[in-house]
């Protein structure tokens, strides 16, 4: 649903100016070795304080970006980025696969799920980039809107459907790197989120 709803949404809410605004400079040279491999074990940390549920979640996400920012670890994240990854999505698809019989999945129930999913998606969209917007009132240099709709958790195409949108209008205007920090972080918030929600019991 992303690639269908996410453009739409966002060139009814964006003018072309908007769109065709630059990317934040960003070096990421400038940032220590320290820091780099501080913030996975602090994001743990912090997680499994606040959503002890959403624990693990983050941290296996906050493992792969600390075997590739520690730097004796080569070989390792080569091995998850591709290899490891790969295996997975397999074993996934075919384990959905041998449960999804149709009986339990042609429901009016089912149908119902995807319709507020749609929904979902919509106001989250517009929500990102509207919050975006608000906060461009009060800065100087401005971000370009439609980072806002990668605060999805749907990792990695909100990023890359939100550079899709962007160089439609300037090719030259790379604004992946920003988007794809946004999708990250709506990809923890989702767990952690969910995470309070199951602890909470609340469904």
């Amino acid at each position: 649903m992303i690639p269908l709803i996410q453009p739409v949404v966002a060139k009814l809410i964006t003018t072309s100016k908007e769109r065709k605004t630059l990317a934040l400079t960003i070096n990421p040279k400038q940032t220590p070795v320290f820091v780099r491999i501080a913030f996975p074990i602090a994001v743990t940390f912090i997680t499994g304080f606040i959503s002890p549920q959403s624990a693990q979640l983050v941290g296996f996400i906050m493992f792969g970006n600390l075997i590739r920012e520690c730097g004796v670890l080569n070989l390792m994240a080569e091995t998850v980025r591709t290899t490891l990854t790969n295996l997975i999505t397999i074993l996934l698809g075919i384990t959905i696969s041998f449960t999804l019989k149709a009986q339990d999945f042609v429901q009016l129930k089912t149908l119902m799920i995807l319709v507020i999913g749609l929904i979902a998606f919509i106001f989250d969209t517009a929500g990102g980039i509207l919050f975006v917007k608000i906060l461009n009132l009060f800065r100087k240099k401005k971000i370009n809107p439609l980072i806002g709709m990668a605060g999805v958790s749907a990792f990695p195409i909100a990023s890359h459907i939100c550079q899709r949108v962007a160089s439609e209008e300037d090719s030259s205007n790379i604004i992946l790197m920003e988007a794809a920090g946004a999708n990250v972080a709506g990809q923890i918030c989702s767990a952690v989120i969910g995470g309070l929600f199951i602890g909470c019991k609340l469904f």
